[in-house]
C-alpha cells in the first residue's frame, strides 16, 4: 500500500486531505512560484483520491495513560501539508522541572543552545548555524521577537502551560507568516477538553533553586461550551555555583582561583488565562492574558564581589482569537488581535559591568492583527496569510543628560501557498510567494543627535515538495529566499556590555535542503525512525556579534557566510519499555567576508559538531533515563583565536510513577565541568533537582 497516514492532533471530525511530495526546482523563484500557483489552480480539477489524517492520541502526563486528543484548530501546520523538517516536543518532555525549554529543544538536530549561567540565566536557541536573532520563536502563532531586542530569551517561557513544542528548520510554513532565515519555533499551549484536568509541579534543586507550577483546563460552566486554561509559576535560584575563575588569562595559572559565582541569582513570576467559547456559524472566540515579571542579577565577567548591576522586566500579553471552521471545500479563517508591553529597568550604577554608568529605562510596546484563511480540497489546498505589526521602543538612561533613543517600527507581512497532490496522493509540491514591508522611524539622543526614517520591501519565494517513495521511505526538500531586517537593539541598542551599529543592512539567506526519512513496520517488535538531511544556506550582510578586548559586543555585517552540514536522527523504541533517541549535526558555519584574519573561518558561536544521545527504561511505576550531550569546535571570536572548550555532558534522571503522582530526580552534568557558552560566562557543574508532579488519573 503506497499511502502514507500523517498524524495530528485533529477535530472530533477527521479532516480528508491529500499528502505527498513533488520536485526541486531552483532559479528565478518569483516567476516559478507564480507560475506554479497558476498551473496547479487549473489542474486542480482532477480527482486523484484522498488521504485521511487522523487524531494523533498523546500519553499521559504522569500514568502513562492515554488522554484524549487535543483539538485541531485554524492556524495549526498539518503533518501532511508542510514539506519542510519539523520536529515535535510533547509535554512530558517539557515537565522536567530542572531543565530549561531550550536544553530540551536543543537535543533535536540542527538545534544548539546557549546560556550565560545557570537557572533562569537568559538563554537562546540557534537552527542550523544562524543567530538566536534569526530564528522566530511564536506562542500559539504570536510572534514573541520584537523589534527592539530581536532574540527570545527562552527563560522566560513558562512550560507547565505548554502543551508542545514544534521545531522548523530552515522553512517556516505559511501559518506562521513570517520568513525566517534559520528557522522558528511555536509553542502550543494547553487546549481545554471536556473532561477538567488539574496539574501541579514542585521542585527544589542546587544552588538555591526552587519552582513552584500549578495549572488547570477544562470546562467552565460560565457561557455556551466555555472553557479556561490557566497556569501560574514562581522559580528562583541563587545561581550561587562553583567555578575556576582564570581572571581572563587562559595561559597563566598562577592567578586561577576556585570562587562562587556572584551576583547570578534570579527569580521570576508568571501567569497564564485563556478563556474560550463558541458561537453560532461554527465560530470560536478565545481570549489570552499573560503577565511576566522577572528580577536578574547581571554577573561581572570578573566575577567582582561588588558587581551589583541588576534588570528588572515585567510584560504584560494579550490576544482575542476568532476561528470559523467552514469544512473541507469552503474558506475557513482565523482573525487576531495582539498587543503587549513591557518595560526593563537594567541598573548599573558603579560600572561594575560595561564601560560607563547606566541606569536604562525601556519601554515597548507592540499591537499586531493577523488574519489567515484556508480552502482545503481532496487533492489541494490554497492558504493565505497576512499580518500588520506596530512596534514603538522609548529607552532613557537616567544618569546622563543627553543619551535617549526613540524609535518605531510598522511592518506589514503577507504569505500565498498552494498545495497540489499527485499520484494518489503519493506526491506534494507546495509553492509559497511572501512578501514584508517594514518602515523605521527613529531618533537617538546623544553626541551624534542621529536622526532618520528607513523603509525597504521586499518578495520572498519558497517551493518544496515530499515524495513517498515506498511504505517506508519518505523524501522531501526544499528551497526558499528568506531576509531579516536587523532590530533596534543591533542597530542602537546599549545595554552592559553591547553597543548598537546604526550602519547594520538587511542580511539575505538563499536556504536549500533535502532529506529522507524512514519508519519500520508496525508488526515488528521494534518501533523504528531515522532521518537524514543535507542543508546549505547561503547568506549574504550576515549580522553576526564581535566582541572589544574588554569584552563589549557590537553587531557587524559580513559580505557573505556560507552554512552547510548533515542532520541526523534515529529512535527505537522496544515493546519492554526500552527506547533510544539520537542526533547529531555535522555543520560548516564559513565565514567568506573579505575581512582580513576571518576568512575561511568558522562563524563565532556555531559548533562543527553537535549530537544528542538520551537511552530511557519505563514500566508501570518507574523510568530510568541517560543523557549524553556533546557540542565540538566551537569560537568566540570571528577570527578564532578564543577556542571555547569541548562540551560533553551526562546526565540520569529516576522517575517514580504512583495513581496521580510522579516524583523525578535528576542529576545533571555528572562530570561536574562549568562549560561556558559566552566567553567569561560559565555554567554550573554537577546540578541536581527533585521535583513531584500531580494530576489525577482520571483527568487524564
Amino acid at each position: 500500500m503506497k499511502q502514507v497516514l500523517f498524524h495530528w492532533c485533529g477535530t472530533t471530525d477527521d479532516r480528508v486531505r491529500n499528502a505527498g511530495g513533488g520536485t526541486f526546482v531552483r532559479g528565478r523563484f518569483v516567476s516559478l512560484s507564480f507560475f506554479s500557483i497558476l498551473v496547479f489552480s487549473i489542474t486542480a480539477s482532477a480527482d486523484i483520491g484522498t488521504i485521511v489524517i487522523t487524531g494523533d492520541e498523546q500519553e499521559g502526563e504522569s500514568t502513562g495513560s492515554v488522554s484524549s486528543p487535543a483539538a485541531f484548530a485554524i492556524g495549526d501546520t498539518a503533518e501532511g501539508e508542510f514539506t519542510g523538517f519539523r520536529e515535535v516536543i510533547l509535554k512530558e518532555q517539557l515537565q522536567q522541572a530542572g531543565r530549561s525549554l531550550a536544553e530540551v529543544v536543543a537535543t533535536e538536530s540542527g538545534v544548539q543552545f546557549k546560556q550565560s549561567g545557570g537557572m533562569g540565566s537568559h538563554s537562546t536557541v540557534s537552527l542550523r548555524g544562524s543567530s538566536a536573532e534569526q530564528v522566530n520563536v511564536y506562542l500559539d502563532g504570536i510572534l514573541l521577537n520584537e523589534a527592539s531586542g530581536g532574540g527570545v530569551n527562552f527563560s522566560d517561557i513558562e512550560l507547565m502551560q505548554a502543551e508542545k513544542v514544534e521545531v522548523y528548520k530552515g522553512t517556516v510554513p505559511v501559518q506562521l507568516g513570517n520568513t525566517a532565515i534559520g528557522g522558528a519555533i511555536n509553542i502550543t499551549t494547553a487546549r481545554a477538553t471536556g473532561k477538567p484536568v488539574t496539574s501541579m509541579l514542585m521542585g527544589i534543586g542546587s544552588f538555591g533553586s526552587s519552582r513552584f507550577s500549578a495549572a488547570f483546563r477544562g470546562p467552565a460552566n460560565l457561557l455556551n461550551e466555555q472553557t479556561l486554561v490557566g497556569s501560574f509559576s514562581y522559580r528562583q535560584s541563587a545561581n550561587d555555583f562553583p567555578f575556576l575563575n582564570d581572571n581572563g588569562t587562559n595561559f597563566n595559572t598562577t592567578d586561577d582561583s576556585l570562587e562562587r559565582r556572584n551576583n547570578g541569582q534570579t527569580r521570576s513570576l508568571s501567569g497564564f488565562i485563556k478563556t474560550g467559547h463558541r458561537l453560532g456559524n461554527n465560530v470560536k472566540l478565545e481570549h489570552a492574558l499573560q503577565l511576566y515579571d522577572r528580577t536578574k542579577g547581571v554577573a561581572n565577567w570578573r566575577n567582582s564581589e561588588r558587581g551589583a548591576a541588576q534588570l528588572e522586566s515585567n510584560n504584560v500579553q494579550w490576544r482575542s482569537t476568532a476561528r470559523k471552521d467552514s469544512g473541507v471545500g469552503q474558506w475557513s479563517s482565523l482573525w487576531e488581535i495582539t498587543g503587549s508591553v513591557k518595560n526593563e529597568l537594567y541598573d548599573d550604577r558603579n560600572a561594575s559591568i560595561g564601560n560607563a554608568s547606566q541606569l536604562v529605562d525601556s519601554d515597548t510596546s507592540v499591537m499586531g492583527v493577523r488574519g489567515y484563511w484556508e480552502k482545503v480540497h481532496n487533492h489541494s489546498s490554497l492558504s493565505a496569510s497576512v499580518r500588520v505589526r506596530s512596534e514603538a521602543l522609548e529607552s532613557i538612561n537616567h544618569l546622563t543628560q543627553i543619551n535617549a533613543t526613540d524609535a518605531k517600527r510598522q511592518r506589514a507581512d503577507i504569505s500565498v501557498q498552494h498545495n497540489r497532490y499527485f499520484n494518489g496522493a503519493a506526491s506534494l509540491v507546495s509553492s509559497s510567494l511572501s512578501g514584508f514591508f517594514v518602515s523605521d522611524d527613529y531618533e537617538i539622543e546623544n553626541f551624534d543627535q542621529a536622526r532618520d526614517d528607513y523603509s525597504t520591501s521586499t518578495l520572498l519565494p519558497q517551493l518544496g515538495f515530499s515524495h513517498t517513495l515506498s511504505d517506508r521511505w519518505l523524501m522531501l526538500g526544499n528551497a526558499s529566499q528568506q531576509k531579516r531586517v536587523p532590530s533596534f537593539f543591533e542597530l542602537f541598542g546599549s545595554q552592559g556590555l553591547f553597543e548598537g551599529n546604526s550602519s547594520l543592512e538587511t542580511e539575505s539567506s538563499n536556504n536549500f535542503d533535502v532529506g529522507v526519512k524512514w519508519n519500520s513496520d508496525p508488526s515488528q517488535a521494534i518501533d523504528q525512525t531515522l532521518s537524514a538531511t543535507y542543508f546549505y544556506s547561503q547568506r549574504k550582510d550576515l549580522i553576526v556579534r564581535t566582541y572589544s578586548a574588554q569584552g563589549v559586543g557590537r553587531s557587524q555585517n559580513l559580505s557573505k557566510a556560507v552554512v552547510r552540514g548533515l542532520e541526523f536522527a534515529a529512535t527505537a523504541q522496544w515493546q519492554k519499555g526500552f527506547g533510544l533517541d539520537a542526533s547529531l549535526t555535522l555543520q560548516d558555519a564559513e565565514n567568506r567576508s573579505r575581512i582580513s584574519g576571518s576568512t575561511g573561518k568558522q562563524l563565532p558561536g556555531e559548533a562543527e559538531v553537535d549530537g544528542a544521545l538520551t537511552a530511557s527504561w519505563k514500566n508501570a511505576q518507574w523510568k530510568l533515563q541517560y543523557e549524553f550531550k556533546a557540542n565540538i569546535n566551537r569560537f568566540y571570536d570571528s577570527a578564532n583565536f578564543l577556542v571555547a572548550a569541548d562540551q560533553r555532558l551526562h546526565g540520569l534522571s529516576v522517575s517514580r510513577y504512583w495513581k496521580d503522582w510522579r516524583l523525578d530526580v535528576e542529576l545533571n552534568n555528572l562530570t561536574n565541568q562549568n562549560y561556558e557558552d559566552f566567553n567569561g560566562y560559565p555554567r554550573p557543574g554537577r546540578v541536581g533537582f527533585i521535583s513531584v508532579f500531580y494530576q489525577p488519573k482520571a483527568s487524564s
